[in-house]
C-alpha cells in the first residue's frame, strides 16, 4: 500500500510517499479500515518535528509491553504514518469484533501513539469505530472526530460540563470560544448550542456570518477596535476555551472575567521533550501551579485540554451528527498525491474549518 511517511524528525520536508506493507491485525478487537478519506490536524503538523515524541514511545512501549510484543518496537518508532481521523470500508476484522461487518462504511480515531490514517489502510481497535452516520459524506465523515473529540473531552471531562449541565439551577451558561473558526472551534460551538450553553465567539470579520449560522449566540470580531470591551461585558464566562493560542497570561491581562481557562495547546509534550520523562512531569506541575496559586483578584483556574480517543465520546458525536445538531465544516479538500499541500496549508493557521484528503 501508499503511504505518506516521516523518516526523522525534520519538519515538513521530509513527507514522503512510501510503498509500505499493509498492516495487519495482532488484536482480537482490531478491524482493517480500507481508507477513503481522513483529514490533517495541527498534531499531525507538530509531529513531523518530533513534538511528543518522549512521552509517544513511553505509550507505545507500554502497550507493546501489554501484548508482549516488546522487541518489535525501536527507540523512534520510524517511519511514522500520520494522520489521526478517517472515513473508510471494513476490509478485515479480529475474531471478537461482532458490532462491525464486513464491507461497512464506518469513521474512526486513531490514537497518536500508534501509526496512522494517511495511507491507504489502518489498523485500529474496533471501539475507536462507528458505523459511519448516512446523513454526511465520507469526505464529511472525516473532518469530525478528532477535532471533534478534542473539543468534547476539554468542555465535557476537562471544563466539568458533564456534571455542571446536570445542576440547573446557578449554573453560569455562559461560555467564551477564542478562535471560534478553526476545526476545533466550529465544532465546539455546536457541541455548546446542543448542551443549551450561551456561546460567545471569536473570529476575524470574513467568518462571523459562518459562525452565526452555526449557532454562536454573540459573534465578535477580534480586529475591531471594541472587540476586548464586547468580550468584558458579555461575561462573566464559566468557561473560555481557547483554539487560538492566546495563552493564559493574556486573557487575565486583557481581564476576561471567568471561571475556567482551557488551553489546547498545553506545554505537557514540550517539556517532556524537551526535558525528558521525570523534569518534564516536574516542569508540568510548575507550569499548573503558576497559574493556578489562588490570588484573591482572580478567582480563576487554568486547565489543559487534550484529544481524548473515547468510545463515549464518538458515541456523543454521532448522535448529534445523525439529529444534524453538528454540522461539518472543510474549507477545502485534496487528493492524497497533494497531502503536503495540505500540510502547508494548515501550518499557515486561520482556517475555516478542516482540510480533507479525498483517497477513493
Amino acid at each position: 500500500m501508499q503511504a505518506w511517511q516521516i523518516h526523522s524528525y525534520n519538519g515538513l520536508k521530509d513527507l514522503r510517499l512510501s510503498n509500505v506493507r499493509t498492516p495487519v491485525i495482532t488484536n482480537p478487537t482490531d478491524v482493517l479500515v480500507k481508507i477513503e478519506a481522513a483529514s490533517v490536524n495541527p498534531i499531525d503538523v507538530a509531529m513531523t518535528d518530533g513534538y511528543g515524541n518522549t512521552l509517544l514511545n513511553t505509550m507505545r512501549k507500554a502497550k507493546s509491553l501489554a501484548f508482549g510484543t516488546w522487541n518489535q518496537v525501536n527507540e523512534l518508532d520510524l517511519p511514522l504514518t500520520l494522520g489521526r481521523d478517517f472515513s473508510g470500508v471494513v476490509v478485515s476484522k479480529g475474531h471478537n469484533v461482532s458490532r462491525l461487518k464486513l464491507g461497512e462504511e464506518v469513521w474512526g480515531v486513531v490514537p497518536i501513539e500508534q501509526q496512522g490514517c494517511h495511507a491507504n489502510y489502518v489498523v485500529v481497535d474496533s471501539n475507536l469505530v462507528n458505523p459511519r452516520p448516512q446523513n454526511i459524506s465520507y469526505i464529511e465523515a472525516a473532518s469530525i472526530l478528532y477535532a471533534g473529540l478534542t473539543a468534547w473531552s476539554a468542555l465535557w471531562l476537562t471544563g466539568g460540563l458533564c456534571y455542571k449541565t446536570a445542576i440547573v439551577a446557578g449554573l453560569n451558561r455562559r461560555v467564551l470560544v477564542v478562535g471560534g473558526s478553526g476545526g476545533v472551534g466550529t465544532l465546539a460551538i455546536q457541541l455548546l448550542k446542543a448542551w443549551n450553553m450561551h456561546v460567545i465567539t471569536t473570529c476575524s470579520s470574513d467568518a462571523v456570518e459562518m459562525l452565526q449560522k452555526l449557532g454562536a449566540d454573540t459573534v465578535i470580531d477580534y480586529k475591531q477596535d471594541t472587540a476586548d470591551g464586547e468580550i468584558i461585558s458579555e461575561g462573566p464566562y464559566d468557561i473560555i476555551l481557547d483554539c487560538a493560542n492566546q495563552g493564559p497570561a493574556y486573557v487575565r491581562m486583557k481581564g476576561y472575567p471567568h471561571n475556567t481557562y482551557i488551553a489546547l495547546n498545553s506545554p505537557l509534550l514540550k517539556n517532556l521533550d524537551h526535558h525528558g520523562l521525570v523534569v518534564g512531569m516536574a516542569q508540568n506541575l510548575a507550569d499548573l501551579l503558576k497559574f493556578n496559586i489562588p490570588k484573591a483578584e482572580k478567582n480563576s483556574c487554568v486547565k489543559w485540554g487534550f484529544f481524548v480517543p473515547s468510545q463515549t465520546g464518538i458515541n456523543v458525536l454521532q448522535k448529534l451528527v445523525k439529529n444534524k445538531e453538528i454540522v461539518p465544516v472543510i474549507q477545502q479538500v485534496y487528493p492524497f498525491q497533494d497531502l503536503p499541500q495540505a500540510y502547508e496549508r494548515l501550518k499557515l493557521g486561520h482556517l475555516r474549518g478542516k482540510l480533507v484528503i479525498d483517497m477513493r
